[in-house]
């Protein structure tokens, strides 16, 4: 019975130290919690490779021989400005806290662009402490964004945080270390989810050259002795399809890759040039005299033509 006592006693002593100091909350000399709270993300920018954010950062930590809230730095952009910094101890933590905005560099996935979802991160680190000296932990319960947060255009899905160790294989010119030395530095990630919403802006992107490929083949039911409306309206079709990648292009940053919209104008500037090709040859076939088969390769071949050009717009946006 008294070793029954003795263990009940032990635990209730260890569940009431572990209720006043978690051991989650009893951190080594070296571990720092870190935090963030994100109230606003504005000036994103696909062409320019940014974003901007506004956020507080927080640190707590025990031990005097670093003082992470001076020392850190945000490595994937720049900290535009860091004010209403305060320090203080509390309940034997050192605890202190800043707001900063900062321009983040961010290099945008626009292969399905406008049917693109993106993550943003901001990346924080400390600038003179490696791992052994200084190692984040994230402020789980703690960390999160202003649910408030818009960016036009889009939808602020969710956030996350997490902690990694970023390595370094140089020794930054101190030929006291050997060469390719190997550093270890703890980096929190703070991510953000964003998703276009609906159809509208593809919709908006994509409706003049969709209309201009349909014009295009429309044209193969005007007889082919009317040069002007039948040639015309295609060359026309061809400008505006062209004019349409320009204007979309200006907007997205340069890339060597075929996204959805370099996909999507090269099947349209490819069938109204499958339309003039054809146009070229029903007027052949009308001029020698073989005004039916001029007329029924124009109506075969609009009916094909119209058929493989949705199909395989179909093909390019879903699969």
């Amino acid at each position: 019975m008294n070793k029954i006592i003795k263990i009940l006693i032990i635990m209730i002593f260890i569940f009431v130290i572990n209720n006043i100091y978690p051991i989650s909350e009893q951190p080594k000399n070296n571990e720092v919690y870190v935090g963030i709270y994100l109230n606003e993300i504005f000036d994103l920018s696909l062409k320019d490779n940014k974003f901007s954010a506004d956020f507080y950062v927080w640190f707590r930590w025990k031990g005097e021989n670093i003082n992470p809230i001076e020392s850190f730095e945000v490595v994937n952009g720049r900290i535009d400005s860091k004010e209403n910094s305060m320090s203080d101890v509390i309940k034997d933590f050192n605890y202190a806290i800043c707001r900063v905005t900062a321009t983040i560099t961010k290099f945008w996935d626009i292969k399905r662009f406008p049917l693109d979802n993106h993550v943003l991160t901001i990346e924080i680190e400390d600038s003179e402490n490696e791992d052994f000296k200084l190692k984040y932990i994230v402020d789980t319960k703690n960390s999160n964004m202003d649910k408030k947060i818009q960016v036009p255009g889009w939808i602020v899905s969710k956030s996350n945080a997490d902690i990694l160790t970023n390595k370094y294989n140089t020794n930054y010119g101190d030929i006291s270390l050997p060469t390719n030395n190997e550093s270890n530095y703890s980096r929190f990630v703070f991510s953000i989810d964003i998703i276009r919403p609906g159809y509208g802006y593809f919709i908006k992107s994509f409706f003049t050259v969709f209309i201009a490929a349909l014009i295009a083949l429309m044209t193969l039911f005007i007889k082919p002795s009317d040069l002007d409306p039948r040639f015309g309206l295609s060359a026309g079709a061809l400008f505006a399809a062209v004019a349409s990648e320009v204007v979309i292009a200006l907007s997205l940053p340069d890339t060597n890759i075929i996204t959805l919209v370099d996909k999507l104008h090269i099947i349209a500037i490819f069938f109204i040039f499958i339309s003039i090709v054809e146009s070229i040859l029903s007027l052949k076939l009308f001029n020698s005299g073989k005004e039916s088969g001029s007329k029924a390769l124009d109506i075969s071949c609009f009916y094909i033509s119209i058929l493989a050009y949705i199909l395989l717009n179909i093909t390019a946006i879903f699969f």
